[in-house]
């Protein structure tokens, strides 16, 4: 086994030590670890380099978002000959030492499979996250065994039609030869449900065990409780994309109807509770619904960071 770990990264000097401290828990199960940086300020690049001192670092000048940073990741990874498995590992995510190391078990013991998945678990606690989705037809994640404990799931690993995408194994043919790399038009969100698709219909497999256990973290910047409205647009836009791309025009309408009108709806709720505040959401995931319908996948005037 020869493991390279992809992470990427952008100004997150907020949780970087946490990053770095989980990081110890398996360095040693990687081969090499490849950090890309999406165009931070050269101060928290600095200490990207200084933490992780042992790591091979990618400077984009540009933000590529998750899909763009982590194909660059792999590629690097795909030029080492050596390279067997590649690890995708979000910097707000820990994974227990020993866990990487399942994952490329699981996957060596059966041909099918592509891509591993640990466990997710809430932050610091037993309680599931995901243990491998669904992909429902408005192209959502279903995620089995959500809020259960994890010790009452009693199978230990299980097939599934999408996981994590930040955090999960996979054979180098996975991204080599048979699946391919992440679709950059979806900048960030909806990823593992457009990998799903695509590793379904080149008849590979995808599986999660609880033999590896990881854990969310979910880090926020300071004052920051939830999600910025942008991600309500990607969301919205990428679904919208991806049912074209995987299903065609007619299904493409359908999930544009489900997330303009269902957010039409959820406006003059807002509106007539006087909760003028919160209609930035909906708006924004309007947006997303109409670009994503007329093919608009690159920065705009809505979208641009």
């Amino acid at each position: 086994m020869k493991l390279a770990g992809v992470s990427i990264t952008y100004n997150d000097g907020y949780k970087v030590k946490e990053w770095a401290r989980w990081y110890e828990e398996y360095k040693d199960e990687l081969y090499k670890l490849i950090i890309v940086d999406n165009g931070s300020e050269v101060e928290y690049l600095k200490q990207v380099e200084s933490l992780f001192s042992d790591a091979i670092i990618i400077k984009r000048s540009t933000n590529g978002g998750c899909t763009g940073a982590y194909n660059d990741g792999i590629r690097k990874a795909l030029e080492d000959p050596e390279v067997t498995h590649i690890a995708l590992v979000g910097n707000d995510c820990r994974v227990k030492s020993g866990g990487l190391t399942k994952c490329v078990e699981l996957l060596d013991s059966d041909p099918e499979l592509g891509m591993v998945a640990p466990v997710l678990l809430n932050a610091d606690s037993d309680i599931v996250a995901d243990f491998g989705d669904i992909i429902a037809n408005d192209l959502s994640l279903q995620e089995f065994g959500k809020g259960e404990k994890v010790d009452d799931i009693p199978v230990e690993w299980r097939y599934c039609e999408a996981v994590t995408g930040g955090m999960n194994v996979s054979k180098r043919s996975f991204y080599e030869t048979t699946v391919g790399l992440q679709d950059e038009n979806l900048f960030m969100y909806s990823d593992e449900a457009d990998m799903g698709l695509r590793a379904r219909k080149a008849g590979v497999k995808m599986a999660v065990t609880k033999e590896a256990l990881s854990w969310h973290q979910h880090i926020n910047p300071p004052g920051n409780k939830r999600r910025h409205p942008f991600s309500n647009y990607l969301i919205a836009r990428n679904k919208v994309y991806l049912g074209k791309k995987h299903f065609g025009r007619g299904k493409q309408l359908a999930i544009f109807n489900h997330f303009f009108f269902f957010n039409l709806l959820f406006s003059i709720k807002l509106l007539v509770t006087f909760k003028w505040d919160k209609l930035i959401y909906p708006r924004w995931a309007m947006l997303g619904a109409i670009n994503g319908l007329i093919g608009n996948m690159k920065e705009n005037k809505y979208s641009k960071l």
